[in-house]
């Protein structure tokens, strides 16, 4: 397992998101925005983040799965099944 602050999950998830001609930086941004939506919506929780000592971590089981979850992301958007990605999250 790899515990990895959440600011640098998501700043690593944006970097492969804009890594890919079809994404690029607006839907970068537009991931990040709505996975901090869900990061911060306290009626949902997302299982692999862990908060300890006030600062929030997400859990990873490698390094692979950033690649795994921008992967699903592209998917998602060639298929225009956004929600359905985002609602595999909490």
């Amino acid at each position: 397992m790899v515990k990895m602050p959440l600011e640098d999950f998501i700043e690593e998830v944006k970097s492969e998101i804009i890594g890919y001609e079809e994404l690029g930086e607006e839907k970068a941004l537009e991931w990040e925005q709505k996975f901090l939506s869900l990061v911060n919506d306290g009626a949902k929780s997302i299982p692999n983040i862990e908060v300890k000592n006030g600062k929030k971590f997400y859990q990873l089981e490698d390094e692979s799965e950033i690649f795994k979850i921008v992967d699903m992301y592209l998917a998602a958007v060639d298929k225009d099944e956004e929600e359905e990605y985002w609602g595999k999250w909490v």
